[in-house]
């Protein structure tokens, strides 16, 4: 059994992992100011290995570091394509700001505990082929201040830990997804254009029948798809085996472009009715065109795979999505009344 402070542990990959850790006997600290969605009341706050402390990172002292053997640093600004495009300056301060703190603040109270840096695939986002984790370190430096700001992070924990000795590991999840994650939307009930990820919005809009359905660009654009539950499964795996001072890719074992995820959800949710005409939104200068990882480093040394496909992630987002429209709904209104 291991003790460990999660930071951003009740948001949306956070609460996943949260949930496999303490099903697997540890003790998890989350600290999080629940900024996205306000409180959201897990089903694993009774779990007498749990506690809650509600608080923003920057706000912690170092004593509350001290004692947990790993500190999981999830704690983030992140949104959809538009968000941070919306916000570059803020998103790279306000995330570099909570990352050094829970830096420093390991280094002060729990020196030994292995720090996990939650990155992200932006870093990759020049590449326009598969990648894996070489990569990380020999690419083109990425375009916006969200890649970059991952990529710097990388940087700051890697250099905390060839200069003070922090045991760390760099996790670059891509694109999350699943039950949990609600779309953007504003006070008149239609989806932000942009502010969530693309596979909430996307289902939120083919349940509201949006004609003509929203695309960013010419959606060709490709991207991979992975299942939090594999998220979660792979930390476990990291936190069992031992592993520190090293980075992975914890991809799924999919691809799909745009355009076709939009007639893929629209079919799940909309059975026979004809998919609508697209309106090909304007994309930013710098859209993506391509972003799909490998994660053959995590089956060699881990044993991982992702076990949850495109099927099961849609069928697992619509599902939530459909039960819980009334609240993102509320949430649009309550942030702009």
């Amino acid at each position: 059994m291991a003790r460990i402070l999660s930071l951003g542990g009740c948001g949306f990959i956070g609460s996943y992992i949260t949930r496999k850790l303490l099903s697997e006997g540890h003790e998890v600290t989350c600290v999080d100011n629940f900024s996205k969605y306000g409180f959201v009341n897990h089903d694993f706050y009774t779990n007498r290995r749990f506690r809650l402390i509600t608080k923003d990172v920057r706000n912690m002292y170092p004593h509350e570091f001290n004692g947990y053997d790993y500190v999981l640093c999830l704690a983030a600004l992140i949104g959809g394509i538009r968000y941070f495009h919306s916000i570059p300056y803020q998103i790279a301060r306000d995330n570099t700001e909570i990352l050094t703190k829970a830096i420093d603040n390991t280094l002060a109270s729990s020196p030994e505990a292995v720090f996990y840096y939650f990155s992200s695939s932006m870093v990759y986002e020049r590449l326009q082929r598969e990648v894996t984790e070489e990569d990380a370190l020999n690419q083109p430096v990425p375009i916006t201040n969200y890649g970059v700001q991952k990529l710097f992070g990388e940087f700051l924990t890697r250099g905390a830990g060839d200069e003070f000795g922090l045991n760390y590991v760099i996790v670059r999840p891509f694109n999350a997804v699943g039950s949990g994650e609600l779309p953007k939307i504003d006070s008149k009930g239609e989806a932000e254009f942009g502010m969530a990820h693309v596979i909430p919005d996307f289902v939120y809009k083919a349940i509201t029948k949006q004609s003509p359905f929203q695309v960013m660009g010419d959606g060709e654009q490709v991207r991979t798809f992975t299942h939090a539950k594999d998220i979660a499964d792979a930390i476990s795996l990291m936190i069992s085996k031992g592993v520190r001072n090293d980075d992975f890719n914890v991809c799924g074992n999919n691809k799909i472009a745009m355009k076709d995820l939009a007639a893929k959800v629209w079919s799940k949710v909309n059975g026979s009715t004809k998919f609508p005409e697209i309106k090909h939104m304007e994309a930013p200068k710098d859209d993506v065109r391509f972003r799909v990882g490998r994660s053959e480093k995590a089956k060699k040394l881990l044993g991982w795979e992702p076990r949850y496909d495109m099927e099961y992630i849609l069928d697992d987002t619509i599902q939530f999505i459909s039960s819980n429209v009334g609240q993102a709904k509320g949430l649009g209104k309550r942030k702009r009344g």
